[in-house]
């Protein structure tokens, strides 16, 4: 996804790249209890997917209020990444060990 903040565009996904930058700027994993969680998440994922990034986390917020689009589509991308790995996880049966009795 494509996203254009303060008429720059910037590659967004949701991946484990992003969740390491977030456990890396927040110290924890993300569970998405709070609402700012998903913001740093957001934050996470623009710096992980662009080494070109540079706005702080204070400058996101402020472009999200401007335009609340950013913060909605990259919680569609969120939700649909979830769905996909749901379906993923249905679709693997699980790994039987082999077992010898002796």
């Amino acid at each position: 996804m494509i996203v254009s903040i303060d008429n720059k565009e910037y590659y967004l996904r949701y991946s484990l790249r992003s969740l390491f930058k977030y456990e890396q700027l927040t110290g924890h994993p993300y569970e998405g209890k709070k609402l700012e969680d998903a913001y740093l998440l957001l934050h996470a994922s623009l710096m992980a997917c662009n080494p070109e990034y540079s706005l702080t986390f204070e400058q996101l917020i402020d472009q999200c209020d401007i335009d609340p689009t950013i913060f909605e589509g990259f919680m569609e991308l969120v939700k649909t990444e979830a769905d996909r790995l749901e379906q993923l996880k249905k679709k693997a049966k699980p790994v039987k060990a082999n077992r010898k009795k002796g």
